[in-house]
C-alpha cells in the first residue's frame, strides 16, 4: 500500500508515517502543497500546511485522485473542517490520536472507497441495462407502428431474432431503429 502524506514539515510528515509503520505501508513524504501527487492508495494531509491551511490542498486533490483522504486537524476545529470539506469525502481525525486510530481510519477508509467503487460499477451496469431496456422499447414501438404488431407479438419478434443470429436483443433493436429510422407514418 502507497500513502502519500503531505504536512507543514518533514518532521511531521515522518511522525505520521511512523504511525503507520503497523500497516507495512511504503510512505511518500512531501512538506509542500503544490507538489505532484503520485499514485497512491491514500492521502493523508496534516493540516496546517506551509502557506495555506491545506483545505484547498484537499478540494484540488479530491478531483485528481480516487484515493480516500485523511486530514488531521486539530481537534477543537476539526468539526469545523470537517463541515467545510464534506463535499470532498475526505474523513477528518482529531489530533491528537492513538497511533492506532490513524491506521484504522485509513483502513475504514480503504474499506469506504471500495464500497463506492462497487457501487459507481453498479450503477454503471445498471445505466448500461436501462440504455438496452430504452433502445428495445423504441424498436417494439417501430415494430407496432409500421408492422402492426402488438406489444408482445413484437417483444416476441425481438427475442426470436436475437436467439436466432446469436446477437444480443439490443443489437438487434438497434438494427430495427436504423431500418425504419426517418420513415413517416401516413
Amino acid at each position: 500500500m502507497k500513502i502519500f502524506i503531505n504536512a507543514r514539515t518533514e518532521e511531521i510528515c515522518g511522525s505520521v508515517a511512523a504511525a503507520l509503520d503497523e500497516l507495512g505501508a511504503e510512505c511518500v513524504l512531501c512538506a509542500d502543497e503544490n507538489a505532484v501527487l503520485p499514485d497512491c492508495d491514500a492521502v493523508i494531509v496534516s493540516t496546517p500546511l506551509r502557506s495555506e491551511f491545506g483545505l484547498n490542498f484537499v478540494a484540488e486533490t479530491s478531483k485528481k485522485t480516487s484515493a480516500p483522504i485523511i486530514v488531521l486537524a486539530r481537534a477543537d476545529i476539526a468539526e469545523d473542517v470537517q463541515s467545510r470539506i464534506k463535499f470532498t469525502g475526505a474523513f477528518v481525525l482529531a489530533k491528537p490520536f492513538p497511533k492506532s486510530l490513524l491506521a484504522q481510519t485509513i483502513k475504514m477508509a480503504l474499506v469506504a472507497k471500495e464500497n463506492i467503487n462497487r457501487l459507481e460499477q453498479e450503477k454503471t451496469e445498471l445505466l448500461g441495462q436501462l440504455d438496452d431496456v430504452k433502445t428495445i422499447d423504441r424498436a417494439k414501438c417501430c415494430l407496432i407502428e409500421y408492422l402492426n404488431l402488438t406489444e408482445s407479438q413484437a417483444h416476441r419478434h425481438i427475442q426470436k431474432l436475437a436467439m436466432d443470429t446469436r446477437r444480443t436483443q439490443r443489437e438487434i433493436a438497434e438494427d430495427i431503429l436504423r431500418t425504419y429510422s426517418g420513415m413517416t407514418t401516413l
